[in-house]
């Protein structure tokens, strides 16, 4: 199983609550620069999967388009900011036979994900609109390898072997 997580764009900083912080102008234009260099690396997803709040899902959708997917895009609160991280194994094998997922998110979900699918104590934080893919051998519970990243400003795929 390919996973792709994404933190989302800049978000604004006043909104009447957090879960309303609507991305920026800057924040939409980094997603489809991300969203864009994701296609052009040809990956595909097979489900993306995004936080309820509304900065997180306007990332997951914008995205999806610039990468000229039509997959289904999915809400789940297991991946909100405070949620915990071991919950995204749930969350995966919820997915079946899903065999490449985005999941779009926040810190510190992001980072606690990827230490539970590395079997690491911890990991850095991603930066907004940072992409990092991680395969899973044997799928939602195996173990998972870095395999790239992509960065936020350049759009360009850093390789981890």
């Amino acid at each position: 199983m390919r996973v792709t997580l994404i933190r989302h764009g800049e978000a604004e900083d006043h909104a009447p609550t957090d879960s309303e912080r609507a991305l920026t102008k800057r924040g939409r234009s980094e997603a489809r620069r991300v969203g864009r260099a994701l296609a052009r690396h040809g990956v595909h997803f097979r489900a993306i999967v995004t936080s309820p709040l509304i900065r997180a899902v306007q990332t997951a959708e914008i995205v999806a388009a610039a990468m000229g997917s039509r997959e289904p895009i999915f809400v789940d609160r297991a991946l909100v900011p405070d949620a915990t991280p071991a919950g995204v194994r749930t969350l995966l094998r919820g997915l079946g036979d899903v065999s490449s997922v985005a999941l779009v998110a926040h810190e510190p979900i992001l980072s606690g994900i990827c230490a539970v699918l590395l079997g690491t104590v911890s990991f850095p934080a991603l930066r907004k609109m940072e992409a990092i893919r991680i395969r899973l051998e044997g799928g939602p519970d195996g173990p998972g390898r870095l395999r790239w990243r992509i960065d936020p400003a350049s759009g360009k795929r850093r390789r981890n072997i």
